[in-house]
Parts: structure tokens; C-alpha cells; sequence
């Protein structure tokens, strides 16, 4: 029976009728396991921000080409397929007698759909879901960890919306099932089997007990303190004023068309990754700002390094520890550098997190007063299909003419963060960026204003752009 609910409220205020659907689901197996490396740091992360679990879901709203709009059951059909196929998508998160939080594959069950009837295809019901979807926190103990609203007009899915939690998927597994979601569509509603052994959240947390797995959390744990056992990491600027902590974040984000091409067209040159030329021109840009030549930044490593593990549906983003001198480094030098340490970085990264929250109270001044890292840049860019893909740009005008497309914007805080870099990217018409459309990059920064005020945190984004801009066009 399809009981009525009321999914969210549309412009007026007045509330959607949404009617329940089932999506049932039987997989291959029913399994439990610890947390693999990657699932204990998100959790580490949605403990520290409770009650405000939902900084953590990944919410996106889509819209269905007319060409190919299904209806709610053919829907329905996609989505029993892929939580058969994938165990990161049935799975929950409950707590042991003992504590311990395991990750838990069930072997059938169902997910509640929420359709909504709408009598147009516009945009204004997307967005009242997409914003209330944002503050729902799931339940880890008994949710499988993805819902979904469908917005339905005569008959046919035209849009909706989904939120993933972060403990079961990361943006690239977000990005391959998007890619298979497609060609099961574009095939007839089927996909060729997964490959034998294909990688699964639970398969990590084998392999990382294993012992190859014991030996690369040794790497790591050994990177580290050779880094720290003799200094502390840099640290942030005197504060300038005195706030309480729940007002002391603000997060700005730049849109710029020019720094996409600007980097890509340095990446091209010397051939390094776009990567690589955005760590080296935030990393020089942090030596202006502290005045220090030691560069010391957390990154986010996505440990999709072999070809198989690009197609894992789990979360696998694992923190690394990176340090470069930039002592009399322009910004060519520094991409070098900062391309050589990261690369040491991401190599030697991969950890338990209570080995690695040892060592950093080890290093810093015991378990209350353990090392920290307030600088971090998380890449979050669309993964390439192959290693010069994302350097692939052509020559054209020069990269300042594009700079009076650059949008800055200030955001509401999702994550109270010293001071975190989000780099992103995408492809947008006009509307975002004057009458250009074409690919983007988009730089998130969020900062403790007690010691990075919003002046800097602007001169910050506005100079990473121009840096970028300068060089490039000064070697075309």
C-alpha cells in the first residue's frame, strides 16, 4: 500500500503529497565487518559534528532528459538492480556491545522511494527538497545509507533528489555510479556482471588487516613522524579577534572560468597534473600568508590508484600528510615541489585511525593536546579517465580575458574547519558567468576568521586565480 506523506514543502509553503514506493533488493551475501580506514575518519568527523550529522550527506538533485524519461517502476527496477549489485548500498552502521561501530551488508530488504505527483517539470519543488534533504541526518544503525525523492508529472520521472552518506560512497564512487546508472539506461536496463574480486568496502577492511595491509599503515605511521618528530606542523596566524567558536567560520567560494584554463594549460606545460598546479599555487600563497617557507597541508587522498579500484562504489578518501619548502620559489618552482611531495604524500598515506591518533598525541602533547593540521585542501574534481585528460585544454585567448566571468560568493558555513580549500569543477552556461559557458573551477574556502579575516579570505581566492592567470598566460 502506497501510504501518503508529506515529503517537503513546495513555494507557497503548503506541503508536497508524496506517495511511498518500495524498492526491494536480494545481493549475494550477508556480511559484517569493522570499518575500513576511510569509514573510520568519516566517522570521526560526523561524532565531532553532532548533532549536525547532515554536514556529511551528499546531497544532489537531477533532472531526467525528456528523451528518456522513465516511469516511477522502470525507476523502481534501476534501483533494486543497483542495490543488489553494489554492497555499499545496503549497508548500515550499528554499534557493537562493545562500542565498536561495524559496517553491516544486508543480504535483502527494501528502500522507501517518496514520489511526488507535480504538474510541471519546474524548478522550484527540486529546490524546496534539495535544501530540506540537507538537514536530514540518517540513521546509521538501521538506514541504509541513500534516499530518494522522484518528482513525477503524468506518469514520468522528470527529476528528484538523493542523499548518499559519506560513510557508505565518496565523490568518485558517486562519479562511476552515475557512469553505470546511464549505460543501464542506455543499454535496455541491464549492466554486464561486476568483474570477479571487484573491490568492496568490506574487501578493504579485509585487505587493510592483512598483512600487506599492516605494512602500508606502518609506511604511513613512519611518513609521519619522520616529518613531525622534530617540529610541529604550521600553524595558523595570531588571532585578530575574539569571537565565540559558533560564529568565528565563514566560507567564500570563487567560480572562475579563467583559473580552469589558466591550470590546465600550466599542467599541459609542465607536464604535471591540474592537481599538482593548484596544491603548488595554494601552498605559495600560504607562505605569503604565515611567512613561513614550510608548507605543512593536510590533503585528501582518494587511494583509486590502480584501475580496478577507480570503479569501487565505497568510501575510500584517506587522509595524507604533506610538507614542502618553498624557501625562494616562484610559482613554476613550487608546483615541481609540491608535485614531489604530494606524491610522497598520497604513496604513504593509509591508516587506522587509532594508530595514527597515537602517533599524533605522541608527537604533540598527549591525547588532549595531539598534533593538528589546520590546513587542508581536499580535491574533489571530476576523476580523469587517464593520467593527461585533465590538462587537456586548447590555446585560445589568453586566460585574463575570461576573468570578468570569475563569481565569488559567500556561502553558508557547512563545516567549521580552520582553514579548508574544496577544489571542484564542472561545465555551466551563461548563467553562472557571463555570456561564456564552458568548464569551471570552483575554490571553497572555509577559515576561523579569528585568524584569517574575510578580507584575507577573498584576497586569498582573488590572488590564487590571478597567480594562476599570470603564469599561464606569461608562457603562451
Amino acid at each position: 500500500m502506497n501510504a501518503p506523506v508529506h515529503a517537503d514543502r513546495d513555494r507557497s509553503g503548503q506541503p508536497f503529497p508524496a506517495r511511498v514506493r518500495r524498492a526491494p533488493f536480494r545481493g549475494g551475501r550477508a556480511v559484517e565487518a569493522g570499518l575500513n580506514w576511510s569509514q573510520q575518519e568519516i566517522w570521526a568527523l560526523i561524532e565531532k559534528a553532532a548533532p549536525h550529522h547532515h554536514v556529511y550527506n551528499v546531497v544532489e538533485s537531477f533532472r531526467v532528459p525528456p528523451a528518456v524519461r522513465p516511469t516511477e517502476d522502470e525507476c523502481l527496477d534501476a534501483l533494486s538492480f543497483f542495490l543488489s549489485r553494489h554492497e555499499a548500498l545496503r549497508s548500515v552502521f550499528p554499534r557493537r556491545p562493545d562500542g565498536r561501530v561495524v559496517q553491516r551488508v544486508l543480504a535483502e530488504g527494501e528502500l522507501p522511494v517518496e514520489c511526488v505527483d507535480t504538474p510541471t517539470d519546474g524548478g522550484g519543488e527540486i529546490a524546496a527538497l534539495e535544501a530540506s534533504f540537507a538537514t536530514r541526518r540518517f540513521s546509521f544503525a538501521d538506514e541504509l545509507p541513500l534516499r530518494l525523492v522522484l518528482l513525477v508529472t503524468e506518469g514520468r520521472v522528470w527529476g528528484g533528489v538523493y542523499v548518499f552518506s559519506h560513510m557508505a560512497v565518496d565523490w568518485y564512487a558517486l562519479q562511476y555510479l552515475a557512469e553505470e546508472v546511464a549505460a543501464y539506461f542506455r543499454n535496455g536496463r541491464t549492466l554486464d556482471p561486476l568483474p570477479p574480486g571487484t573491490m568492496t568496502s568490506v574487501g578493504l577492511t579485509e585487505w587493510q588487516e592483512s598483512p600487506d595491509g599492516v605494512r602500508r599503515r606502518d609506511r604511513t605511521l613512519a611518513h609521519v613522524a619522520s616529518l613531525y618528530r622534530d617540529r610541529p606542523p604550521l600553524q595558523l596566524p595570531p588571532a585578530v579577534a575574539d569571537l565565540p567558536e559558533e560564529s568565528a567560520y565563514r566560507q567564500a567560494a570563487l567560480r572562475s572560468r579563467a583559473a580552469w584554463h589558466a591550470a590546465a594549460r600550466i599542467a599541459q606545460d609542465s607536464g604535471l597534473s591540474v592537481a599538482a598546479v593548484i596544491i603548488g599555487a595554494a601552498a605559495l600563497l600560504l607562505r605569503d600568508l604565515t611567512g613561513s617557507d614550510r608548507i605543512d597541508l593536510h590533503l585528501t587522498s582518494s587511494q583509486r590508484f590502480g584501475r580496478d579500484s577507480r570503479t569501487t562504489v565505497a568510501t575510500m578518501m584517506q587522509e595524507s600528510y604533506f610538507s614542502v619548502d618553498l624557501a625562494g620559489a616562484d610559482l613554476p618552482q613550487a608546483v615541481k615541489r609540491s608535485w614531489l611531495s604530494a606524491i610522497t604524500a598520497f604513496q604513504k598515506s593509509g591508516c587506522d585511525a587509532d594508530s595514527m591518533n597515537r602517533l599524533l598525541a605522541e608527537l604533540g602533547g598527549g591525547p588532549d593536546a595531539p598534533l593538528r593540521f589546520p590546513y587542508c585542501i581536499n580535491d574533489r574534481r571530476t576523476l580523469p579517465a587517464d593520467a593527461g585528460a585533465d590538462a587537456d585544454v586548447r590555446r585560445g585567448a589568453p586566460a585574463a580575458d575570461m576573468l570578468p566571468d570569475t563569481v565569488l560568493t559567500w556561502l553558508p558555513v557547512t563545516e567549521q574547519e580552520p582553514f579548508y580549500l574544496v577544489v571542484d569543477d564542472g561545465e555551466h552556461g551563461g548563467e553562472h558567468g557571463g555570456e561564456h559557458g564552458g568548464a569551471y573551477l570552483e575554490f571553497s574556502l572555509t577559515c576561523d576568521i579569528r585568524h584569517v579575516t574575510e578580507a584575507r579570505m577573498e584576497s586569498f581566492l582573488r590572488e590564487l586565480e590571478r597567480s594562476l592567470v599570470a603564469t599561464a598566460d606569461s608562457a603562451a
